[in-house]
């Protein structure tokens, strides 16, 4: 049994770990704390239905369709929400994101009804049999092309221009503007991948349950998850979204679903008290 929860707890955390990874670049890129990231997520799930049940594109024209769309909302939510508010203080910030969140799910429950949907998508959804543990087919498929990504994300971030000047900008935009580098146009970049990421993994969230507006809570473990790993650290976040998967599992599968949220929260507490920028964060430090 322990075999089965720690696997199935890396599957899904692997799905967490994207979510997080892409809460964590938009906080690198603009330091925003994006609270709307559990919506996103759920407009992954109905843009799938969408493609794939609604327009009966077949799957890889689908997913073409998604991540191009997930990439354009990223973009219009930064041009429009974001970089007005660039220079402000924080709390504005952050109720720009709730509030987001809230107009989004009101628009999908509008648009859609608030009854779940299923996905109708090429993925495999039977099961593997190694001796003893039973490994759904489609969670696997979920970790693996959640690694993948990240592998892509983080090759992008290491190895190309763009990536190199999205971190430039991250460590710091007055330098970056005094070297001609167009921040409005970088963080749109750090946006459009956020929302990516976050989309991707309600694609295969909404496949492994249904496409609902539940699934923002579900979306929402990428915030302790990050804050875990640490905020500014992109390896912090998939490893976060990995012990949140885990710790999840094996709460629920040895005491009860409903302690799940308590052994990620307690955890999620502690970090904050004792190491407030995570694993993998750096400290930072201000003269007085």
């Amino acid at each position: 049994m322990l075999v089965q929860f720690l696997l199935t707890g890396l599957a899904l955390g692997s799905i967490y770990g994207l979510v997080a990874l892409g809460f964590a670049v938009i906080y690198k890129a603009e330091r925003v704390f994006n609270f709307a990231q559990g919506i996103l997520m759920v407009c992954g799930a109905y843009l799938a239905y969408t493609a794939t049940t609604q327009l009966g594109l077949p799957f890889p024209v689908a997913v073409i369709v998604i991540i191009a769309a997930a990439a354009l909302l990223g973009i219009v939510i930064q041009f429009l929400f974001i970089r007005p508010l660039s220079g402000q203080p924080l709390l504005p910030v952050i109720m720009i994101t709730i509030a987001l969140s809230i107009i989004l799910k009101a628009l999908i429950e509008i648009l859609y009804g608030v009854q779940p949907k299923p996905l109708a998508t090429s993925l495999p959804t039977g099961v593997l049999i190694l001796g003893d543990v039973r490994l759904s087919q489609l969670n696997l498929t979920a970790a693996v092309v959640s690694w993948v990504c990240m592998g892509v994300f983080f090759a992008f971030f290491r190895f190309t221009k763009a990536g190199l000047l999205m971190r430039a900008t991250a460590d710091s935009h007055e330098a970056a503007i005094l070297s001609g580098v167009n921040v409005n146009r970088i963080n749109a970049g750090a946006w459009a991948i956020g929302t990516i990421l976050a989309v991707i993994g309600g694609v295969f969230l909404g496949q492994i349950q249904l496409a609902s507006t539940e699934l923002e809570h579900i979306g929402l473990l990428a915030l302790p998850a990050v804050v875990i790993g640490g905020l500014q650290s992109i390896p912090g976040a998939i490893v976060g979204g990995i012990l949140v998967g885990v710790i999840e599992q094996l709460a629920s599968g040895y005491i009860s679903p409903k302690a799940r949220d308590v052994f990620i929260y307690i955890p999620l507490l502690i970090m904050l008290l004792v190491r407030p920028w995570g694993l993998f964060g750096n400290r930072e430090l201000g003269r007085v």
